[in-house]
């Protein structure tokens, strides 16, 4: 440090009682705030060897201003046609900042503020956070690993970078599972549930955070993040006794790549297992061209714009509004959104409102309890368009009735279990199985089922479905399926405008319908007497 840095930083210590006392009467806003003592070092790539880490004369190297730089200062990236290397692990309350205009949206060739991390230092993150850290406005490119993570750095902003190209090295992330499937569905039986030995492997995020025993929040916002070479987009993990709450907003996510040897590649993932608990609020974010079909490994992608995934004894509630998917390849399980519970008995609810989610490989919005142990899950759709699937499966639908391209598909699978889905406004159509399904399977088991499978679905409309407008399938002995279905429209469907299958003996059971439209035709009650409505497998009844 040179003798000016150090007078600066004395000087800054005498004052700071003075600013303390200051700062007591001035409303503060956001999460990140400077330390009274706290200093501003630069740095450039290119820089002339011997800077003083001043404006002009700034350090040549990240890890020069780790090494100077304390906690609560503030480090500038200045703007520079190449890109500082080796990364940086940032200190508590530390600000990495992109000095210049702003990156999002900055024209190609332009001198940036850049990072990256092509070596083994801190595992080929770009940047490590810290609590209370905040990185703004940087261009991180070609990282080994993740452009910017952190594990139980809480109260943390991350904002305004363009993060692109990561984990080079394809190194494990995201882990999905264990889970297990049913395994008497496609023939109508139930059966004793297998193991839960399937997991889904992902590259490692560009932006994710790890939690594990911390308490605190986590705020990314207007980030762009594309052409991951391995890997997911924005990962966020809780587990452990870690009680998160994030907050997403205006993000774009886009040509994001499975890489080799994955099994599995999201846009935007969310993860709460143990006894965490995680809140989430989604806003503003898109996912665009999931999985691209110019790399030959996307063909194989189980690709995810939005996936959120419950399990362990979490509680998980999270709120999406105004999100915007579009373009999800991959193979048959490709998804706009996947809400899934994995395993044990977790408590969830995802409420989407004011979506959109268009042209994807699979079914466009799943909620899926998979758990066989007694999970609690609710998935609420408020003004919700879910339009275009194109695996070709509808000749599939009587013996699959899910993940093969419907609109949308809510399942229980537990024995225990208990899932909801709430539709409102929402209108479903162009999918190459059913427009909604809704599906019960309760596995055999020494104790009476208490497992549940409630709807409710009004003012919505689904059309062009290659299989069945609305499927009601239960198999096993499930303790209650009840739903309504009330000022709804069933139209142009190959197969039944509503259909019902039940392959088992349900303890309470029961369908309301009220008034809608069936072909184009009002009608009093959807129920009524219709050749394309089955209903005698359930309890239908009129309002």
């Amino acid at each position: 440090m040179s003798s000016s840095n150090r007078a600066r930083r004395s000087t800054a210590r005498v004052v700071a009682p003075l600013i303390a006392l200051l700062a007591c009467v001035v409303q503060t806003t956001g999460i990140v705030q400077a330390q009274p003592d706290s200093m501003t070092w630069y740095v450039r790539a290119g820089a002339a060897p011997g800077g003083s880490g001043e404006s002009g004369a700034p350090f040549d190297s990240l890890a020069r201003v780790a090494a100077a730089s304390r906690a609560g200062d503030t480090i500038v990236i200045q703007p520079a046609a190449a890109a500082l290397d080796g990364g940086i692990a940032l200190q508590p309350g530390q600000r990495l900042v992109g000095g210049g205009a702003e990156v999002v949206g900055a024209p190609e060739g332009a001198e940036l503020p850049r990072i990256t991390n092509t070596t083994g230092n801190i595992e080929g993150d770009a940047v490590r956070l810290a609590p209370g850290a905040e990185v703004r406005n940087l261009v991180i490119d070609g990282a080994a690993r993740g452009g910017i993570y952190g594990h139980d750095a809480v109260d943390t902003v991350i904002s305004g970078n363009r993060v692109t190209a990561t984990n080079r090295g394809c190194v494990d992330g995201f882990m999905i599972g264990p889970f297990t499937l049913p395994p008497g569905i496609a023939v109508g039986v139930a059966a004793d549930p297998l193991p839960e030995f399937i997991i889904l492997n992902n590259g490692w995020a560009a932006i994710m955070a790890d939690f594990s025993a911390a308490t605190g929040r986590i705020r990314i916002e207007g980030n762009v993040v594309h052409d991951t070479a391995c890997g997911d987009g924005i990962d966020i993990r809780a587990h452990g006794t870690s009680v998160v709450d994030a907050r997403l907003r205006d993000n774009v996510i886009r040509d994001i790549n499975l890489g080799l040897a994955k099994l599995s590649v999201l846009a935007l993932g969310l993860q709460a297992g143990d006894t965490a608990r995680l809140s989430a609020e989604l806003v503003g974010n898109k996912q665009i061209g999931i999985a691209p079909l110019s790399s030959p490994l996307n063909h194989l992608a189980d690709s995810e714009g939005l996936f959120i995934n419950p399990m362990g004894r979490a509680v998980m509630d999270v709120t999406v509004h105004r999100n915007e998917f579009r373009d999800g390849h991959g193979n048959f399980s490709a998804n706009g959104l996947e809400y899934v519970t994995t395993n044990g008995t977790p408590d969830s609810r995802v409420t989407v409102s004011d979506s959109t989610f268009e042209h994807v490989r699979g079914d466009l919005i799943e909620s899926y309890n998979l758990s066989t142990e007694g999970a609690r899950q609710s998935l609420t759709l408020d003004n919700v368009s879910a339009f275009h699937s194109t695996f070709p499966a509808a000749a599939l639908n009587p013996v699959i009735p899910a993940n093969l391209g419907s609109c949308l598909v809510t399942t229980n699978f537990g024995r225990t279990g208990s899932t909801h889905l709430e539709v409102a406004n929402s209108r479903f159509g162009d999918c190459s199985a059913d427009g909604i399904g809704i599906i019960g399977y309760t596995p055999t088991g020494p104790e009476p089922a208490t497992a549940r499978l409630t709807f409710d679905i009004r003012d919505t409309t689904v059309t062009g479905a290659a299989a069945n407008g609305l499927a009601i399938v239960n198999v096993g002995d499930t303790a209650v399926v009840r739903g309504s279905v009330d000022r709804t429209s069933l139209s142009e469907v190959r197969g039944r405008l509503i259909d019902s299958r039940n392959s088992g003996v349900i303890g309470s059971a029961a369908v309301e319908f009220g008034s809608g439209t069936l072909d184009g035709a009002a009608v009093s009650c959807l129920a009524a007497d219709h050749p394309r409505v089955e209903l005698s497998a359930f309890a239908a009844t009129c309002r």
